[in-house]
């Protein structure tokens, strides 16, 4: 076996398929990737002496024996293209997308040497989705035939293409969050990739319709029609993608000011940063690593509308927090690239903040002779049930916030105070815990109140009761010492 002729084919510095050498075990296993290139096909291997003898079928293995596929033998790859899923760039062998469709180990029913000898193997195949026995027969040059053979598994090919109708798995999922930390995470096993600011949306797209959820599980689709659309495009199935709604300013950087300008004008003026894909076809991936879902994302979004972005990671975490600082973005999230998608706030991935920025309850406001509508928005955030006092915000909001917040406001009075315990105000108007507001402050004072905060904007996308004070990983691990 010689993996000369592969090598030959490709160039290594400009794709990033394993170069590989002969590697032989005494593991029998078998892939079968789908390859988007010029023609698309399936690619079905099998572990063999040291190499995976290749053929390309056109339409994949058929579960049906009366169906004979055709699979033309190629040239052997080497054991590590087993696992390989990715994008072969334009002007290499092979250019378009590969991605892994089954894989597992096989059986041979026959000899091999001689098999290949003869033209005639014969396997039976314990995958992830294809089970059963099946014959690659030789009938001539490198054309073989790819036959099932007559087995429990077998199916024939109308009731077999209703079962393959890949419906989600799963129509509601909460959320994973980051854990906030102080301190920029080091080691091979992070990845790290920019924090957006816009509206965290998950998005479930089966069979041409689509469905975009937010965090409290409200549905945005309408507002993100231009989105929405762009995700039905995609040729899948079903599908279901985690990522950020948001709007860029003139040097390409996410502005939540100019996200709610856009939903208000109704321009479609968006993008949706997607970074995680937590199903495809039918299969749930939440318990795969987070790279083998990225790569799969990749490849799902390579061909797709610009308003679609996938969200882009680098190894160094340092270096990511860097260029956010130099940028002056929010900052970066750090993620363990072998994390599943488990839902909940957990240490598996890490918000590190260039910008101390959080979201709080309004809770009242106050006036004053300058200020007849709003002065200030009274602030706080929830410990278990209880409502704490942490502080005001006035700078940020314009006139026309003012008239908005005030109309808003004007349906949701309190005659008493929401607070746990009456904070130092002198007079104020108290409302029911209902809206949320996004803020930026510099720090924290001693007493556990705003210094220098600054009124962002209204969150829509998520429930007053969820807002709780932010404890940094950093923090924590002080206070435990």
């Amino acid at each position: 076996m010689s993996l000369k002729e592969y090598k030959e084919k490709r160039n290594f510095k400009a794709t990033n398929e394993p170069e590989g050498s002969v590697k032989k075990s005494k593991t029998s296993r078998f892939v079968i990737q789908y390859h988007q290139a010029r023609a698309k096909h399936y690619d079905f291997r099998l572990e063999y002496d040291g190499v995976l003898l290749s053929w390309a079928v056109p339409k994949g293995l058929s579960i049906d024996p009366k169906e004979k596929r055709l699979a033309v033998h190629v040239e052997d790859h080497p054991i590590d293209y087993i696992n390989f899923e990715g994008i072969i760039p334009k002007g290499n062998y092979g250019a378009g997308t590969v991605e892994v469709f089954d894989k597992g180990s096989y059986t041979p029913l026959k000899d091999m040497k001689k098999a290949l000898k003869t033209g005639h193997i014969k396997v039976f195949l314990d995958g992830e989705k294809l089970k059963g026995g099946w014959s690659l027969v030789k009938i001539e040059d490198d054309n073989w035939l790819a036959i099932k053979m007559e087995d429990e598994f077998a199916e024939e090919a109308d009731k077999a293409s209703k079962k393959r109708n890949s419906k989600l798995p799963f129509t509601k999922c909460k959320l994973s969050l980051a854990t906030l930390s102080q301190k920029v995470p080091k080691g091979k096993e992070w990845i790290s990739e920019i924090k957006y600011d816009g509206y965290r949306i998950i998005s479930y797209v089966e069979n041409g319709k689509a469905q975009m959820l937010s965090r409290n599980d409200k549905d945005y689709t309408n507002k993100f029609k231009s989105i929405a659309s762009a995700l039905k495009e995609i040729e899948q199935d079903s599908f279901v993608v985690d990522g950020e709604v948001v709007a860029f300013d003139e040097k390409g950087r996410s502005d939540f000011g100019l996200l709610q300008t856009s939903i208000k004008k109704n321009n479609g003026d968006f993008y949706y940063v997607i970074f995680d894909l937590l199903a495809l076809n039918g299969e749930d991936l939440r318990k795969r690593p987070l790279l083998d879902r990225k790569k799969k994302l990749e490849i799902l979004l390579h061909k797709s509308s610009e308003r679609l972005m996938y969200s882009l990671h680098v190894d160094n975490a340092e270096e990511c927090f860097e260029f956010a600082k130099k940028n002056n973005l929010e900052g970066i999230v750090a993620k363990k690239s072998d994390s599943f998608y488990t839902g909940g706030r957990s240490e598996d991935w890490l918000k590190i903040k260039n910008v101390c920025r959080q979201e709080f309850v309004i809770a009242g406001y106050t006036t004053s002779s300058k200020n007849e509508l709003i002065s200030a928005l009274i602030l706080g955030y929830y410990d278990g049930e209880k409502l704490k006092y942490i502080g005001k915000v006035g700078t940020g909001l314009n006139e026309k916030d003012k008239a908005d917040l005030h109309e808003k406001f004007s349906k949701i009075t309190a005659k008493t105070c929401p607070f746990d315990g009456k904070p130092p105000l002198k007079s104020a108007v108290w409302l029911k815990p209902s809206y949320v507001a996004e803020v930026k402050f510099t720090e924290l004072t001693k007493i556990g109140q705003l210094r220098q905060p600054s009124f962002v904007g209204l969150r829509a996308d998520k429930n007053a009761k969820d807002v709780t004070l932010e404890v940094s990983r950093g923090n924590r691990d002080n206070e435990s010492k």
